[in-house]
């Protein structure tokens, strides 16, 4: 190879670096489904009174996805299917949720930064009291996962996850339906894998 085609190589190769080098930090593909925010915006109203800080990027914890019945097999399916399918990867939460309250976007480096050791236990309590300092007033941290819908959008699921100190988390995985363009909790014949579970009481 001549000298200056090794030239050439050379300078392609430290122009592509930054690129390469930088891909692990590009922002997570945005969260954009409009029916999506009207799922969050019909069930954040209902943790607590506090303003809401809310993790910029979505979690997936896989449980209660199990239908329970052939009723919920039937109804629920494509919806679990769909959120499996997009909870795959994360989704960045953008500002769209629809609330009467104040709410916050928390960076996902910024929430590494502040737990470094976890979320839970004792190794995480100097990571709690940087939080609850800069956020007196917050509920603690909510996580949204990416919300499953049916084909037509008439049936969701989605997790809710809450952090609220050391021993205190919990977590529900919730099925609506549409009703008249409001969504509510799925009632009706059938198991709905309504399921919720707690490790302590929220922050008081």
């Amino acid at each position: 190879m001549s000298r200056t085609r090794l030239l050439l190589v050379l300078a392609g190769i430290l122009l592509l670096y930054p690129l390469f080098a930088l891909r692990p930090y590009v922002t997570k593909n945005p969260y954009d489904v409009d029916e999506a925010y009207k799922v969050y915006s019909a069930i954040l109203p209902s943790i607590g009174e506090r303003p809401l800080v809310i993790g910029a990027e979505t979690q997936t914890p896989e449980i209660c996805l199990q239908p329970l019945d052939a009723q919920s097999e039937k109804v629920l399916r494509p919806a679990i299917d769909s959120y499996l399918e997009l909870n795959a990867m994360p989704w960045q939460l953008q500002k769209h949720f629809d609330i009467n309250r104040n709410y916050e976007l928390l960076a996902e480096a910024e929430l590494k930064a502040t737990f470094r050791d976890g979320m839970n236990g004792s190794s995480s309590t100097a990571g709690w009291k940087t939080f609850f300092e800069r956020r007196p007033d917050s509920e603690g941290l909510i996580e949204l996962s990416a919300v499953g819908f049916n084909a037509d959008k008439t049936i969701a699921v989605v997790f809710i996850g809450y952090h609220c100190g050391e021993e205190c988390r919990g977590g529900e995985f919730r099925a609506l339906e549409d009703k008249g363009g409001k969504w509510q909790l799925l009632t009706g014949r059938g198991l709905w894998n309504h399921c919720v579970w707690y490790v302590r009481d929220h922050r008081a």
